[in-house]
């Protein structure tokens, strides 16, 4: 597709190349097929799944992680992205009936419904689920059971499709805007490549901005397409209601445990908490264990997941720049994703209770506000450095297609 440096920031879907577009197409047709299996509501098709499963993780992988030439380090780790979500919802497609009492199923007007039963009603549940991150539907009034309550009854629910349309417009430009200054500011110094540790071996203070920049920066990345995104849905006559924000104001979470549990996109929520309870389950988890440990238990079990698809994810990165030194466990990934449990930790057993025995309540949340951030800064720097690592910020690459701060 495209090799215009202009798309590479903004839009790197325009630069996939073509050559790789068959493997994704035939890894979610062969993905498709599964979850259609489900919906005979026979537990023998689990074995049809199994049997299907290796052929679309190779098509999904071959997608990412084949030797196909990029035109920046941005398209290739969205390739990546995409590759490794989709090998996760193939995983826990196969084994629905181990990791759920029931399959997924639409909720209309808040009623459940029952399996489809015609091939054009499992066709649409099919593909709907398919396409569903977050548990959102394409059909109106509709979501599917396991959406979490952020998904719900959106404020944009009560706009009207004009409404929508014009604010997703605004966005779009407001976005655009702090994209074009956030990339000037990175765009600052030349980043030494052959470092491993290119942000934290600035002064604190520069470390700290360039991790602001990268928290900022990862959210817009998600926001700013899927505005345009909506907004043409939108346009085209999809239900506003349809279409929930991807964050929840990450940047007024009033606790680390807000941050992570509401706050940030739910885009692996889904696949990371079905993968959590198979691995509880066959670990023999106790029942019997208290409820606070369960869901700490989980939140470790989802940051190891999560610090092993973010592994697997730079590693397609080395391909782009073998000449500089890497390792696959890279230190700077795990310190960042596996240090967060410990934060979280550390909030509820000392912060909260600390603030709450110390100081007035109206001062409670300041306190967990002002540790969320100063944590989420101070690991940033981890992450900011395995990114910066790996290309990301380099010569190539693009955050604005055409610079409004720089002419």
């Amino acid at each position: 597709m495209s090799s215009n440096p202009q798309f590479h920031g903004l839009f790197p879907g325009f630069s996939v190349p073509m050559e790789a577009l068959p493997s994704i197409l035939a890894g979610s047709s062969i993905l498709f097929i599964s979850i259609f299996s489900i919906t005979t509501g026979n537990p023998a098709w689990s074995v049809f799944r199994i049997a299907i499963a290796p052929i679309a993780i190779y098509f999904f992988w071959d997608y990412g992680y084949g030797l196909y030439p990029t035109a920046a380090n941005q398209v290739a780790v969205g390739m990546a992205f995409i590759a490794l979500y989709f090998i996760m919802r193939a995983v826990e497609t196969t084994f629905d009936d181990f990791l759920d009492d029931k399959p997924p199923l639409w909720v209309y007007d808040g009623k459940e419904l029952p399996l489809p039963k015609t091939v054009a009603g499992r066709a649409l549940y099919s593909l709907d689920l398919l396409t569903s991150l977050r548990g959102n539907s394409w059909f109106e009034n509709t979501h599917w059971n396991w959406a979490s309550k952020e998904v719900l009854n959106p404020p944009c629910s009560t706009l009207s499709r004009s409404r929508y349309v014009k604010q997703a417009l605004i966005s779009c430009v407001l976005q655009y805007i702090v994209i074009d200054i956030l990339d000037t500011i990175n765009r600052s110094r030349t980043w030494d490549l052959s470092n491993p540790h290119p942000i934290t071996s600035l002064p604190i203070s520069e470390q700290m901005i360039f991790s602001v920049s990268l928290c900022a920066l990862t959210a817009l990345g998600i926001t700013f397409p899927y505005a345009i995104m909506s907004g043409l849905a939108v346009a085209l006559g999809s239900p506003p209601a349809n279409w929930p924000p991807m964050f929840d104001s990450p940047f007024s979470a009033t606790s680390l445990a807000n941050f992570w549990g509401q706050r940030w996109h739910l885009i692996f929520r889904r696949v990371f908490s079905r993968l959590t309870t198979g691995i509880l389950r066959i670990l023999s988890m106790p029942p019997a264990i208290s409820p606070y440990k369960r869901k700490f238990t989980r939140a470790v079990l989802a940051f190891v997941l999560s610090a092993g698809v973010h592994v697997v994810l730079m590693y397609r990165l080395h391909r782009e720049n073998q000449q500089y030194p890497y390792t696959f466990f890279d230190p700077s990934i795990l310190k960042f994703f596996l240090s967060q449990p410990l934060g979280l930790a550390v909030e509820a057993f000392l912060i909260i209770p600390l603030s709450r025995t110390l100081l007035l309540e109206k001062s409670h949340t300041m306190v967990t506000r002002v540790w969320a951030w100063t944590f989420m800064v101070w690991s940033g720097r981890f992450w900011s450095d395995a990114w910066v690592h790996g290309g990301l910020w380099g010569e190539r690459e693009r955050g604005a297609g055409f610079s409004v701060v720089r002419g």
